[in-house]
């Protein structure tokens, strides 16, 4: 392994249940009646592939102004440094510098976005490429993002583990032909998804001890 591909959203950082909250508080002020399981439709894919939008009455004409609110660049850089961090992430951002492993942020937010959330992490983070939604065409589960972040890098994709906390993550991760390992943060993996999760880790920090296991193996 010579690079490590994060996610961003629930992986990097707590903000996929605020993210949800905002989605269901939204919609109850206009009256649209969300599923119970809409976390899995919105969650680790762009808002161009959100399919199933029509099946719900209101909810095309209302995803403008909800996708405005839960993308707010000033909301989110609004909060307090180091709270959104998901536990281990300077640790092993840290570590992946210090052991020559290169980093990208793919994520199918829009960069600016991505980058809003990093500039609420104290000291900053080393992250050499940041791939978003806006730097494809096509959103996970299409493994577009992943192999644009291998290629910027100079690396092949079986030269990248991935990191995921999202179904779509998962499947795009397999499909770019990548080792990926999954990270539980709002979804609990279906059979589907277990079929295609090569690793499992309970917080970033454990990736740490991943990857030298995957090392003393070579």
């Amino acid at each position: 392994m010579k690079a490590v591909l994060f996610d961003c959203d629930g992986l990097m950082f707590d903000t996929e249940a605020e993210a949800q909250k905002i989605w269901k508080r939204m919609a109850e002020e206009k009256g649209i009646d969300l599923p119970e399981d809409f976390r899995y439709h919105i969650t680790g894919t762009g808002k161009r592939d959100y399919v199933w939008i029509d099946s719900i009455k209101g909810l095309r004409e209302a995803l403008p102004e909800i996708s405005g609110k839960r993308f707010d660049l000033d909301y989110w850089r609004s909060f307090e440094p180091d709270s959104l961090n998901k536990k281990g992430l300077k640790e092993l951002f840290a570590w992946l510098r210090d052991n020559g492993y290169k980093t990208a942020v793919c994520s199918s937010s829009r960069s600016e976005y991505v980058k809003a959330l990093i500039s609420t992490v104290s000291g900053g983070l080393p992250v050499e490429v940041i791939v978003g939604g806006d730097h494809v065409t096509r959103s996970k589960p299409d493994p577009q993002i992943f192999l644009l972040g291998a290629k910027t890098l100079g690396v092949e994709p079986e030269e990248c583990l991935v990191l995921e906390d999202s179904k779509f993550g998962i499947m795009a991760a397999a499909a770019a032909h990548m080792r990926s390992v999954f990270i539980e943060d709002t979804i609990e993996p279906d059979a589907q998804m277990e079929a295609l999760i090569d690793m499992r880790a309970d917080d970033l920090s454990r990736v740490i001890g991943i990857l030298k296991e995957m090392e003393a193996a070579q």
